[in-house]
């Protein structure tokens, strides 16, 4: 997979506005673009792969996602609330990390706990309750952002807003930002890393977890902020992108088996694998057409929209048998 990943890179470095590796006064910039944009679908995908397999520790439920539970939308909302908010008081809008970063993180937060709160029966979690509430609120947080869409706001607000909605990659986010963006997600991969071991003993009972030296509360605690910040970044830098913290982590466990100390990096390597597949693939349709990259929302969705089904087949009706 890593084998894998680096040729995709090199492949993405030769796709731009025709293929192959840049050359002559502006070749520098152009490369320089490229890399950029390739760092940001690293990136992304390895966050939402990575909040995926959060997700699916602290809600055990292996439907769970950032993007099904509303984490996605609701950072869009924050993102989107901030710029209007920035606009209507007057304020200088920028695209500064903490800008972006913080509106989105107070958006997926508020998401999540509202998913987490809500989807739960006297205190024990529902699984298929939890999926329900996510799709809702994920209803809900886009007519919200509609409503803000249509709000006066900056010139040209409008349309980035609707094109970054569908999942597309900033070209125009400094370096500084992507970076951050990228430390702060590396940071949260390498944390679940080392408590892949508790997210072991997490997917076993309650007493079973405890009597393992779990301390299953402090674990969910961090798993819900990380899954959160992870989320957020993801959204900054590309908008809400589904399905990919669905599909990576089942890839994942597929390929090296259920330990999480192999899951989480797997899954990050698959997350980067298929933004970066999604990106290129949007950049060749460019090239060929010359209409313009196509969303990678679109690519993500199709995917993993069939493997969502395929995945929720064995819950229908289990109620009924």
């Amino acid at each position: 997979m890593l084998l894998m990943l680096i040729g995709l890179v090199i492949l993405r470095l030769h796709m731009g506005a025709s293929f192959g590796w840049p050359v002559g006064e502006y070749a520098e910039i152009a490369l320089h673009l490229r890399g950029l944009r390739a760092t940001e679908a690293i990136c992304v995908g390895a966050a939402l792969a990575a909040g995926g397999v959060a997700l699916q520790v602290l809600l055990r439920n292996p439907l769970a996602e950032p993007y099904i539970l509303g984490l996605s939308s609701g950072a869009a909302v924050g993102v989107m609330a901030q710029m209007l908010l920035s606009y209507q008081l007057g304020m200088a809008i920028q695209a500064g990390v903490l800008a972006n970063h913080l509106g989105a993180l107070i958006g997926s937060m508020i998401s999540l706990v509202l998913v987490y709160a809500i989807g739960q029966r006297k205190g024990v979690i529902d699984p298929l309750g939890l999926l329900l509430v996510g799709i809702i609120l994920s209803s809900i947080n886009g007519s919200i952002i509609m409503l803000i869409n249509y709000l006066p706001g900056p010139a040209g607000l409008r349309e980035d807003l609707s094109r970054w909605m569908m999942g597309y990659l900033h070209e125009s986010l400094a370096q500084s930002t992507v970076i951050t963006i990228c430390v702060i997600t590396g940071i949260g991969i390498a944390i679940l890393w080392r408590l892949a071991s508790d997210m072991d003993a997490a997917t076993f009972p309650s007493e079973e977890a405890h009597s393992m030296g779990v301390r299953l509360k402090r674990l969910r605690i961090i798993l819900f902020v990380i899954s959160g910040v992870l989320a957020s970044g993801a959204v900054v830098l590309a908008g809400p992108v589904a399905f990919v913290g669905l599909v990576c982590p089942h890839v994942a466990r597929l390929l090296v088996g259920p330990t999480h100390r192999l899951v989480i990096p797997a899954s990050v390597l698959c997350g980067a694998i298929l933004i970066l597949v999604a990106d290129s693939f949007s950049t060749w349709i460019d090239i060929l057409t010359n209409r313009g990259r196509l969303p990678i929302g679109i690519f993500t969705a199709v995917i993993g929209g069939v493997s969502f089904l395929w995945l929720l087949r064995p819950q229908l009706g289990r109620n009924n048998s």
